[in-house]
Parts: structure tokens; C-alpha cells; sequence
């Protein structure tokens, strides 16, 4: 390991640390996300390919947790359960993943990536595996992958569920993985019809215990989720999710809307030639509880008809001193955010909010983040639970922890997993690293020389990070306010599955190289901050 930065895909960096740091960064992860297959899978053959691996104390319960985990996620990968067959002894895994193989005459049908960002692709997947269905209806695994196509939609199982045969020694695990579906769907109704047969057998992982939780928490049966929640713990006390999830059904937070008479807040929205987007942004905020917060919009070198749209929306404010600037030419989001950040009214208020031209929030937002603020005067930023516009079940952004801190590589976690529902699992509040800009509230003490978002990350993408990384370093912390979900318009017409175009990944690249120069003299700090 050297001083020399390269950028790094995701977990990619596992390759470049020793088999302690491995189990640091795999505990930062668990900390922060429930882990779904592919995370399994990657420190799996990670720490099973690693040298030092037997006569490492952490190698054997974590192989056994992470194997668990992947059989519950993926019941019907053959690599999976031959793994654990292998490496337990278990004769009755053996035979499962015999039969498995059996049906495993498509190899390239297991490959997700493929269709992951292209909707005529994964039409074409569907297509495949529903003649392959037709062929053979007992096709277990080709079953499999057609219900993991229906999630990536957000659709309950088509017609097509009821002309499969399931073979019989296949039943039990099916009936998890269609729990599964329903449960991460949000169909409570559906999910908990099949969570009886489930117990009868005894077939209670903790991925299994934390969606049964779920769905009882989903339709008012708050013991019974408490209940299931304590059980997962007990099986795996690293689930990070599971403890903020299980307090805040214990002791539900409620935002304390008092709080915005006596608070001195502004809100700020930039936009750059995106009328139709800004005036849903309006007419959502309206809606909300705001009190006499000031509302602040820069139009950053608008060529369309934003000005006519801000002037049409000011009626919607009656109580609020509202006021708009214009740019005559776009200067990027982080000078747009510290044109803002610069205004008198701004810098003598106690808290400003920044918000993104596309954004859509629930009427009591502001209430629930000041609620935070007073709770911990040590906060310098709360942000949301952010979900996709074009896909409202899907998750967009969550929160960020650093994993790792050395020369020459510098990480945070996942914003989120991939493809991943909002069906309550995340309602919670937690101290982070870093929460999405779209929607977030920062306390004005924090910031002497009020908010200095970094020129360097123009036009937009990092600076946000960067800003609540510096709030860090100097002693403030980032809190996660998941019971505020913000809607998020950015990514509609692709979602989750949106692909990235060539200058968008040299952007990232880009903004990814002079993120870690700028804090590599931090690098002691910020070790500090991950304890």
C-alpha cells in the first residue's frame, strides 16, 4: 500500500488490505446495511481466498453468518449452497445442491448485471426464462430468476407463477424466496399468509425474521415486530439496521412541529432550466409545515420559463418572506449553494435548508429535522431517506460511513444496496458521515464563514459529500433522519437501472481522485471519527 491514489470500484479495494482489515470493513457495512447476496458473495470469496484465512479467530463465524445470509437471500445458487455443503459437511445441503445443478443449463441466466440497466434487455431475459418455464415448469431455478425480474419491476408474480410445477424437495425453499418477494414488495398480506409454514419448519434466519418484522410492523403489529426484530439480533448481533430499527419502534420518534415558530430558518432551491421540475418542487413545499421560514430561489442562468414559474409560486407562500435571484449564467451547484449560503438573511439565521429542484417532501419534514437539530447540538447536518421518482419503492440514497482510511485509499460505504425497497426497514434515525444534499438542513453555528461547498467538484456530484466531511473532521456529526422519505426526480426514465454515460463515469472518476488528495492530510482524523 502506497500514497499513490487509484480509484477503486465498488469493494474492489478488499484486494489492496490484509484479512483484519477485510473484517473492519465487512463491520462498517454490517453497521450500516442490512447485507444482501452480493455483498455475501464478495467477502465470501474474499476472506475464502485469503492465505491467512484458518488461522484467522473471525474466519469461521464469519463464513457461517455470511453463508446463512446468502442460502436465505438466494436458496437456488448452486455455487452457494455447494459452498456451504463443502464447507460444513452437510449431507443434506449436498444433495440440494446436486438437484440444483441439475437445472443450472444456463449459466449466463444468472447474470443480473446485464439487464440491471437496460429495460430491452431484461425484456428479453423475461422472455427467455418464460419459454424455458414453458419447456419445463419444474425448472426451479429458471422460477427463481423470473420472480427476481418481477422485483426489479416492482410487480407481484405474473400469470406465469401459476403454470410452474415446483418439485417437491424444492417446495420449502421456494416458499421462502416467494415470502421474500412479497415481503420486499411491501405486501404484508401476501407475505405473512406464508409466514406460519415458515415457522412450523423452523426455517427462521434472520434475513427471514427481519421482512416477517417488517410486515407485522406494516400493518400495527408493533410487538410482534419488536419480537421478531430481538430474535434476528440474537442470531446476529452485527446488524446495525436491526438495533436502530428495533429503538425506534420502542420509542417512535415524533417531530416536534413547535419547533418551527421558534426556529430562524431559510430554505434554498438553485435550478438550471428546469421548469416543469421546479414547479412540483414548489407546489410539493407548499404543502409542507414550514412556519415563517424565508425561501430562497437562485435561478442559475434559466434560459426556459423558471423565472415565470418562481413569480407563479410565490402566491403559494403567503406566510413566507419568498424571494428570487437570477444568474445571467450557470455557475454549477456548489457556487450556486454558496451564492446562497453568502445572502445576510441566510448567514443570520440558525439553520438553512437546501433543496434540489426535483425533489417532492412529506408535510412535516422540516419539523422532524429540527426535532434532530435539538436533540443533538452536536448535529451540523440531517438529511433523508431518498427514494427514486420513477420508481417510488426503490431506494436512491441512505447515508454514508467511512470503511476505510489509508494511504492511497479512502472509502465510504454503499449509499445503499442494489435494487432495494423501501418498506420501512430503514425508518429510523442514526449518527453517519454523510446524507444526500437534495434535501438536508445544516446548522449555521457550524459554519462561521457560512457553507463553503467545493468549486473543485463543479458542476455538481461530490461537493455535497465533501462539505459534510468537512463538518466532520471539526467535530460535528451527520445525522440520518429516515422517517422523512424525500422523493428524488433526478434519475426518472431509468431509476436504479439508469446507465452511466462516458463523460458521466469520467466525472466520477474525476471527482473521486481529488476527493482523496484533498483529504489525505485528514487521514488521522478521520480513523479517529470511525471508532
Amino acid at each position: 500500500m502506497n500514497d499513490i491514489y487509484t480509484p477503486t470500484d465498488r469493494f474492489e479495494e478488499l484486494d489492496r488490505i490484509n484479512l483484519d482489515a477485510v473484517f473492519k470493513v465487512l463491520g462498517k457495512v454490517e453497521d450500516n446495511l442490512y447485507l444482501d447476496h452480493e455483498m455475501c458473495s464478495v467477502f465470501l470469496a474474499r476472506i475464502l481466498n485469503d492465505q491467512t484465512a484458518n488461522s484467522h479467530p473471525k474466519t469461521v463465524d464469519t463464513i457461517t453468518r455470511l453463508l446463512r445470509k446468502s442460502i436465505a437471500l438466494s436458496p437456488f445458487n448452486h455455487m452457494t449452497l455447494n459452498l456451504a455443503a463443502q464447507l460444513s459437511g452437510d449431507p443434506l445441503l449436498l444433495e440440494r445442491a446436486k438437484k440444483i445443478a441439475r437445472f443450472e443449463d444456463a449459466p449466463s441466466l444468472m447474470d443480473m448485471r446485464r439487464v440491471m440497466s437496460s429495460p430491452s434487455a431484461l425484456q428479453r431475459r423475461i422472455n427467455i426464462l418464460e419459454d424455458i418455464l414453458t419447456q419445463r415448469p419444474g425448472h426451479i431455478v429458471a422460477a427463481s430468476q423470473r420472480l427476481l425480474l418481477d422485483y426489479y419491476q416492482g410487480n407481484e408474480p405474473g400469470p406465469w407463477l401459476s403454470k410452474i410445477v415446483i418439485p417437491p424437495f424444492a417446495q420449502p425453499q421456494w416458499d421462502e424466496r416467494l415470502f421474500l418477494h412479497y415481503s420486499e414488495l411491501g405486501m404484508a398480506e401476501d407475505a405473512l399468509r406464508l409466514w406460519p409454514s415458515l415457522i412450523q419448519s423452523n426455517r427462521t434466519s434472520e434475513v427471514l425474521l427481519n421482512r416477517a418484522a417488517e410486515m407485522f410492523a406494516q400493518t400495527g403489529e408493533t410487538l410482534q415486530a419488536i419480537d421478531l426484530y430481538e430474535k434476528s439480533l440474537t442470531q446476529d448481533p452485527a446488524q446495525g439496521p436491526v438495533r436502530y430499527r428495533l429503538s425506534e419502534l420502542k420509542g417512535p420518534t415524533l417531530p416536534d412541529m413547535g419547533l418551527l415558530d421558534t426556529s430562524n430558518v431559510t430554505i434554498c432551491i438553485y435550478s438550471w432550466n428546469k421548469a416543469d421540475d421546479l414547479k412540483m418542487t414548489l407546489e410539493s413545499l407548499a404543502k409542507t409545515t414550514l412556519g415563517p421560514a424565508k425561501i430562497r430561489i437562485l435561478l442559475n442562468g434559466c434560459t426556459d420559463n423558471s423565472e415565470a414559474v418562481t413569480e407563479s409560486a410565490r402566491s403559494l407562500f403567503p406566510d413566507n418572506d419568498f424571494q428570487t435571484l437570477v444568474l445571467p449564467v450557470n455557475v454549477g451547484a456548489p457556487a450556486a449553494r454558496n451564492w446562497l449560503g453568502s445572502l445576510p438573511e441566510v448567514r443570520q439565521s440558525e439553520f438553512v435548508a437546501y433543496l434540489d429542484d426535483d425533489v417532492e417532501l412529506p408535510s412535516d419534514w422540516l419539523g422532524h429535522y429540527l426535532t434532530e437539530m435539538q436533540k443533538h447540538p452536536t448535529a451540523s447536518v440531517v438529511g433523508s431517506k431518498v427514494i427514486f421518482g420513477s420508481n417510488q419503492r426503490m431506494i436512491q440514497y441512505l447515508y454514508r460511513s467511512f470503511s476505510l482510511a489509508e494511504p492511497g485509499l479512502l472509502k465510504l460505504t454503499d449509499p445503499t444496496s442494489i435494487a432495494l425497497t423501501d418498506i420501512g426497514q430503514y425508518d429510523f434515525c442514526r449518527s453517519t458521515d454523510h446524507v444526500m444534499g437534495c434535501c438536508h438542513l445544516l446548522r449555521m453555528a457550524h459554519m462561521p464563514d457560512g457553507p463553503d461547498f467545493d468549486l473543485r467538484y463543479s458542476p455538481s456530484q461530490v461537493d455535497d459529500i465533501a462539505h459534510d466531511i468537512k463538518l466532520r473532521i471539526n467535530g460535528g456529526e451527520v445525522r440520518y433522519c429516515g422517517l422523512v422519505k424525500c422523493i428524488h426526480h433526478q434519475n426518472t426514465g431509468g431509476g436504479f437501472m439508469k446507465k452511466l454515460t462516458q463523460p458521466q463515469l469520467g466525472q466520477i472518476l474525476g471527482n473521486d481522485t481529488k476527493f482523496y488528495y484533498f483529504f489525505q492530510e485528514h487521514l488521522s482524523r478521520i480513523k479517529e471519527i470511525m471508532k
